[in-house]
């Protein structure tokens, strides 16, 4: 059995998952390198299981976005909450106990429940319409929140000072008892000490090691493999147990300071094996190894997301350029924008999307920027674009013809911030060429542009992008118009790369990657990065 230790908690806690309403994005990529491997292993036909830490009352709906929801998983906070429940169960929040004069007001967002003219509640859904949560207001304020399981049961309470900040979260079984309460300390309730140690706790960390620490000893054995994803709270947390099964140590993205957050030489006694994602975090965990005296073989895999198909680009006209701002300077993203909006104007058919992701406030000012660049460039005003359909029967002379053709050339660009993956997925299924020109080209990007089989620039060859075989390597930005065209004029380096890209598909396809792990695990002398 293959173990999976996730950490998708997207907030600072060290125990509990965001929940969100239907209506908020958290504008972070969620796609990870668990994510990955539970699908990998899970279409290679492994036994699996994932383990999740973290309190998760959305846990189904996250697992579904992923293409998870067949994936076998334990539940920490189901084991202390005694959840035994697999179905979904309906709930109707109208047929609550509610003042007999409650009136319900129903908006876009939430329903708000008003009592005598007052605010009383406020009823709120996820992501897939199920009762998310039900706050409850103490005059002016909401005085506590009842927070729904997306299985349908009232999961836990918090409730709130004066000041908006919570001071109790009570957490409850299937039977609306309360199982233990945090204030702080954690207060089990004395009908369940039987099933806990003690009946206080100095924090709720203290708590969960308890349960994973009896979850290790029951269940995992000497030919298991425990997969943790490399996180400093769940490293604490798991290389301190006795673990007897063989433990792979996950490094994906910046998720891992490795410089900072690396477990030490006692802990990575423990593992029997590194996955990086990238040549880079590769480098830095080796570097870090030889600091430390370990000698444990790092192995490069590309955390492939199976979603994703080839693209559609070659079926129209438009030539869909996507150019990612992240880590590419202003400078260089001003230059290279002036030399695509003036292919623009030659040849009809270019279009561009300048893409940032959202989460990064640098990014989302950079589109901004050369938006407004772009508008200075071509003379226009942003007021002139919103009304091109109500002016477009009047430019008749020659001179307003000329400022309607210029208009349409700004249509054709598209400033996009990216806040999920199947966006940004189906942002590409048309795009022609990516480009990112930043020192370290985006991971998840790159992936995506070898599953798609669009062509990338990029300004450094890596292990996902290969000069003149699925991209080009151009150490000088003002080669850019000459890139494009080496893709643009005539389809046969196109049709290369497309090609290769296919090849690399079947590369990374799920039984190959399962190969690589259990062959790292196999060999005694670790496995050299290919």
């Amino acid at each position: 059995m293959f173990y999976f230790v996730p950490t998708w908690n997207q907030n600072d806690s060290n125990w509990s998952t965001s929940y969100y309403e239907w209506f908020f994005t958290s504008n972070n990529m969620e796609f990870d390198d668990t994510v990955n491997q539970l699908m990998m292993f899970s279409k290679a036909k492994e036994d699996i299981k994932a383990l999740v830490l973290e309190y998760a009352p959305l846990l189904r709906d996250f697992m579904q976005r992923q293409n998870l929801y067949d994936i076998d998983y334990y539940s920490i906070f189901d084991d202390l909450q005694d959840i035994h429940l697999n179905d979904t169960r309906p709930i109707n929040p109208f047929e609550f106990d509610w003042p007999k004069n409650a009136e319900f007001i129903t908006n876009n967002f939430v329903v708000q429940v008003r009592v005598a003219g007052k605010p009383y509640g406020i009823i709120t859904h996820g992501n897939l319409g199920q009762l998310l949560r039900v706050s409850m207001y103490k005059g002016d304020r909401v005085g506590c929140s009842y927070i729904f399981d997306d299985r349908g049961f009232l999961s836990s309470k918090q409730i709130f000072d004066e000041n908006g900040a919570m001071t109790e979260q009570i957490f409850y079984n299937l039977a609306g008892e309360w199982r233990f309460k945090l204030v702080g300390k954690v207060i089990i309730n004395p009908k369940f000490k039987s099933e806990f140690n003690k009946l206080e706790y100095k924090d709720m960390d203290e708590l969960i090691s308890e349960k994973v620490a009896n979850f290790v000893k029951d269940n995992l054995k000497a030919d298991d493999t425990l997969v943790l994803a490399a996180e400093r709270k769940h490293d604490l947390r798991m290389l301190s147990q006795n673990v007897s099964c063989e433990t792979i140590l996950s490094v994906f993205s910046n998720r891992l300071d490795i410089t900072n957050e690396f477990p030490d030489k006692e802990q990575l006694k423990k593992v029997n094996t590194i996955i990086t994602d990238t040549a880079r975090n590769e480098h830095l965990v080796q570097k870090k190894l030889q600091e430390l005296d370990a000698h444990i073989p790092v192995l490069q895999i590309p955390p492939f997301d199976s979603r994703l198909r080839l693209g559609q680009s070659q079926r129209i006209k438009e030539l869909k350029i996507f150019m990612l701002v992240d880590r590419t300077d202003m400078n260089k993203l001003q230059v290279m924008t002036q030399k695509i909006v003036g292919m623009m104007k030659d040849n009809e058919n270019i279009e561009l999307i300048i893409g940032g992701y959202a989460a990064n406030g640098d990014s989302t000012n950079k589109l901004h920027r050369l938006k407004e660049m772009v508008l200075d460039l071509l003379g226009l005003d942003v007021h002139e674009v919103d009304n091109i359909d109500a002016a477009e029967n009047k430019f008749e002379s020659e001179e307003n013809e000329e400022k309607l053709n210029t208009i349409k050339i700004f249509k054709r660009l598209d400033f996009y911030e990216i806040n999920s993956e199947n966006k940004l997925i189906k942002k590409l299924n048309y795009a022609r060429l990516i480009i990112d020109m930043g020192e370290e080209a985006d991971l998840y990007l790159q992936i995506a542009g070898i599953s798609a089989g669009i062509p990338q620039i990029n300004i450094k060859e890596s292990s996902y992008v290969e000069d003149k075989k699925n991209g080009l390597i151009i150490p000088n930005f003002l080669e850019i118009g000459e890139a494009i065209n080496y893709y643009f004029v005539g389809l046969s380096n196109w049709n290369k790369a497309l090609v290769y890209a296919a090849d690399k598909i079947v590369q990374y396809s799920s039984d190959n990657l399962v190969r690589l792990w259990k062959n790292s695990l196999n060999s005694k002398d670790g496995i050299e990065n290919e």
